[in-house]
């Protein structure tokens, strides 16, 4: 199925780097863009891109495998230490190759001591630029959108088992665990980060690890989790109220559900982020709940959890189709409220999680 009806050329979108900033090569060593642009993961590793040819370099670990499964570069080759100047002496010989006299690194991810390490050892007439990558994967791939989908489905699936298994006196680790398990069951990679289950008065701990204490009756269980699959992410989150939580309680989280259905509502190509994060966020003042959202209402989601575009005041990127993003505002009230999802476009706005009453949890009456 197409989601996205114009296909994305990677190789296109990285040569409109080199124009834009006038550089002659891209060197990638982040985790993520070698990534995404060679579809193969690997813990090390460089990416010379250059007008004429792109270079993968792994060492004896991935080469292997490598070479077999990785895409859009016309070349995978071996890091060896053994010659002159090791892998940057490697690096050299392809840059004056390809008459690279201007290449550009990763600002948003090589580390200080790399960058020094990079500009000693590389020729002085290499001058070395510094480009922000940090928009490169906003729109995605109709590949891409597959594997998030599926990581989303495979957390509807974890919550739905947390949903028919959980009771009173059931720990959070132990809700954590289904989850885990679930993961590991449909397929999934890894969680995309530490799962979060919060309950009754840790429920006001955004990021409250899950620990030991006993899910009670009549309280509210916050519960943010991911996956990965095939290299990509899901963030969820779902509030599950477990017999029958106080009105205020409950008040409370309609005003965030509605606050963000508002905001999904909104989404459109052409809008802005901070647009949509105006919507959640001027309902929810209308409430009376406005000093309490003290976060931004998303973010996009893709190879990394969180990625370009933000959705706070602060970000007025305007949507394009085949950007995902999370809308997922929340009360930081002492009785913490979230609901998130994601959507994308395609020919219109769909989900790509499902979004509805029982799914984010108004009020499972389990006593």
């Amino acid at each position: 199925m197409e989601y996205v009806k114009t296909k994305l050329d990677k190789t296109a979108k990285l040569k409109e780097y080199l124009t834009k900033y006038q550089i002659d090569g891209v060197l990638l060593h982040s985790t993520v863009n070698r990534f995404w642009f060679s579809e193969f993961a690997s813990l090390e590793g460089y990416l010379l891109f250059t007008k004429n040819e792109s270079i993968l370099y792994l060492d004896g670990r991935y080469i292997t495998a490598g070479k077999i499964q990785a895409k859009n570069v016309t070349n995978v080759v071996k890091i060896t230490t053994n010659n002159a100047g090791g892998f940057w002496g490697m690096l050299q010989n392809d840059l004056t190759k390809n008459n690279v006299k201007v290449l550009a690194f990763e600002s948003d991810h090589l580390t200080y001591l790399t960058y020094q390490s990079l500009k000693t050892s590389l020729s002085s007439e290499i001058t070395l630029k510094p480009v922000d990558f940090s928009e490169l994967r906003a729109i995605k791939t109709n590949a891409e959108i597959i594997a998030l989908q599926k990581a989303c489905a495979i957390g509807d699936l974890a919550i739905n088992n947390v949903i028919k298994k959980i009771k009173i006196g059931i720990t959070e680790r132990a809700i954590e665990q289904i989850i885990i398990n679930t993961f590991i069951e449909a397929g999934a990679d890894k969680p995309s980060f530490d799962t979060i289950v919060a309950s009754g008065w840790r429920g006001s701990l955004p990021h409250g690890r899950a620990t030991d204490k006993k899910i009670e009756n009549n309280e509210l269980i916050t519960i943010d989790f991911g996956c990965i699959y095939d290299g990509y992410c899901s963030d969820t989150t779902r509030t599950i109220g477990l017999g029958k939580p106080p009105a205020k309680m409950l008040e409370i989280f309609d005003v965030v559900y509605q606050a963000q259905k508002q905001g999904i509502e909104a989404i459109k190509p052409g809008v802005t982020t901070s647009s949509i994060d105006k919507i959640c966020r001027d309902y929810i003042i209308s409430k009376g709940y406005g000093k309490y959202f003290t976060h931004s209402t998303g973010h996009g989601v893709g190879i990394k959890i969180h990625e370009f575009p933000r959705v706070s005041p602060f970000c007025d990127v305007l949507l394009e189709p085949g950007m995902i993003i999370t809308v997922e505002p929340r009360n930081l009230h002492s009785l913490f409220m979230r609901c998130s999802n994601r959507r994308w476009y395609s020919s219109n706005w769909k989900w790509l999680s499902s979004l509805n009453r029982s799914k984010t949890g108004v009020n499972f009456n389990l006593s």
